[in-house]
């Protein structure tokens, strides 16, 4: 009887580890075509894709909800959410969340007119010219306010090409992908190419609410370190830009 009542719990303990285990992990995707975005109520993009991916092959189950991005970061930070994507590392982040390793790499390269003279590999090889930014966004040390080049802000991607293509500006240095994806939208791609030396380079992750997700995490960092030794992630971004109809 001792012996049945042993076996009894230990499989109601295995059971009850599994079931924890096996959660699903909620998180928090935002608007950032072409990496996530919501289409027809339902998630969409490159990123989003991958994560799904890399999830599955985790074995890990996984629910996505769409936030604006203020309120993904607040609601992963409070443990209402289990993370969001896609996610920088900075010194005060790191206090609140966990990360996985980084799944893309997200950079920032000009984009200039088909015909530009254009080499650059330093900022001062910007002196002198008119580049377009994003209103309210950050370049990073050395670019922003820097008084060897003008900038022309504007608030939309789309608004910096219709003035690349004009001759309004010289160059946009704009999130590769972003770019690739705003230019074909416009239907303006085939005018234009992309500088081979990037202005900086993020490393998107998933950030994890601080201190609850050890195991899960473990799991899809080797799911995410395999996908991207095999060159899946590259095959992925590749067919996610050549489906693209507009």
């Amino acid at each position: 009887m001792k012996k049945v009542f042993f076996i009894f719990v230990v499989f109601v303990s295995l059971f009850f580890q599994s079931t924890i285990y096996a959660k699903s992990l909620t998180l928090g995707y935002v608007n950032f075509p072409p990496y996530e975005y919501i289409e027809n109520d339902k998630p969409a993009g490159i990123l989003v894709n991958i994560v799904q991916t890399i999830f599955k092959r985790a074995d890990q189950s996984l629910t996505l909800k769409f936030f604006p991005f203020k309120r993904a970061l607040s609601l992963a930070k409070n443990g209402k959410i289990d993370g969001l994507f896609n996610f920088y590392k900075n010194s005060e982040r790191l206090k609140s969340f966990d990360y996985s390793e980084p799944i893309i790499n997200n950079s920032l390269v000009f984009f200039v007119r088909k015909d530009s003279i254009l080499n650059y590999s330093k900022l001062s090889d910007l002196k002198g010219l008119t580049i377009g930014v994003m209103r309210g966004y950050t370049y990073g040390p050395g670019f922003d306010n820097n008084p060897d080049f003008k900038r022309e802000e504007t608030n939309t991607h789309e608004s910096n090409l219709k003035k690349l293509m004009i001759g309004r500006i010289d160059a946009y240095p704009c999130d590769k992908m972003v770019g690739i994806f705003s230019a074909m939208k416009e239907k303006v791609m085939g005018e234009l190419k992309i500088l081979p030396n990037p202005l900086k380079i993020m490393f998107g992750h998933i950030g994890f609410t601080k201190g609850k997700h050890k195991d899960a995490i473990e799991k899809i960092n080797k799911e995410i370190k395999a996908i991207k030794n095999s060159g899946e992630i590259d095959k992925l971004i590749d067919d996610y830009i050549q489906n693209l109809n507009f």
